[in-house]
């Protein structure tokens, strides 16, 4: 993945694979982690997270905390409009408590000019969507 994507996005919800996903990139890559729950409190548990399995932090990562949606598994009508609409446009079903969340910032994100012209983003999809 390092090799392929400058910006590794993945949805976070106790910072667990943000942690070793970070810590897996080579220099120059990024991790991107989108918080599902509300707080603010993830920076300092994937900091101590990193520190007992590797002993200090690894790698570069930062969270972008504004696309919780209200918090752990709720979600907005828009956040419902844009995981069908991107069911209906790519045929993949979305799974709304982490993945709709992911990919609605990494639009949002691509919008604002978040990232520069040219970066390659991966989504990284850490379940399949419910039945």
């Amino acid at each position: 993945l390092g090799t392929h994507a400058d910006v590794a996005a993945v949805a976070c919800g106790t910072g667990g694979t943000l942690a070793g996903l970070a810590a897996g990139l080579p220099r120059g890559r990024r991790a991107l982690g989108i918080p599902v729950l509300k707080g603010g409190f993830l920076e300092g548990d994937i900091r101590r997270l990193q520190e007992r399995a590797f002993g200090g932090p690894r790698g570069d990562w930062s969270l972008e905390d504004r696309f919780h949606h209200g918090g752990y598994a709720r979600t907005t009508p828009g956040l419902d409009a844009f995981a069908a609409d991107f069911e209906h446009r790519h045929g993949l079903p979305v799974e709304r408590v982490y993945v709709a969340k992911m990919l609605y910032a990494l639009l949002a994100l691509t919008e604002e000019g978040a990232f520069p012209r040219g970066t390659t983003l991966a989504a990284v999809v850490t379940g399949r969507p419910f039945p």
